[in-house]
């Protein structure tokens, strides 16, 4: 059991970034197929996907776009979102792990466009766009994705492993 672990651990510690970048594909691939799958008439696959999608997503028809006249999974700006983090993932990751990390602060800036455009359409100031939207998401997940990953591989190259043994105490 121990030895199972062991390797278990020892995959997720070199493909954690793999993992991640998957995830993220599927997430977009699954909101972008299911405007396709109810077209075709596949709804007993289409409508659960996109009610499953409701745990990441509001999902609201109006800050959404739509194909072949039926919803994506995903609002406008959520598409964005984990687009742009499922790109920078896979640039992460193809580039062996070595993308340097984004400074916090222009972290900071990349994350005040899609504040503002949250904040003034909560309190009523403005209706946003599909856009600003689109736009801010994107600089939004790929900002995180770009701040995140990097120090993450840091952290995991500075931590000193743990002995493995199999006997038992």
């Amino acid at each position: 059991m121990r030895r199972a672990m062991y390797l278990i651990g020892k995959f997720l510690l070199s493909q954690w970034a793999n993992i991640i970048t998957v995830v993220l594909g599927l997430l977009v691939l699954s909101a972008l197929a299911i405007p396709f799958l109810s077209f075709f008439g596949l709804d007993a696959i289409a409508k659960p996907l996109f009610f499953s999608m409701h745990y990441v997503c509001a999902q609201i028809p109006s800050h959404s776009y739509f194909i072949l006249g039926h919803q994506l999974g995903l609002c406008a700006r959520n598409l964005a979102i984990y687009s742009s983090m499922f790109f920078g993932a896979l640039i992460f990751s193809l580039s062996k792990k070595r993308l340097p990390a984004l400074p916090w602060w222009l972290w900071v800036l990349l994350l005040l466009p899609m504040a503002w455009d949250g904040t003034t359409q909560l309190f009523g100031w403005r209706e946003s766009t599909w856009v600003l939207r689109t736009v801010t998401g994107a600089l939004f997940g790929l900002g995180s994705i770009w701040f995140v990953l990097p120090l993450m591989q840091k952290t995991l190259l500075e931590t000193p492993p743990l002995a493995f043994s199999c006997n038992k105490r």
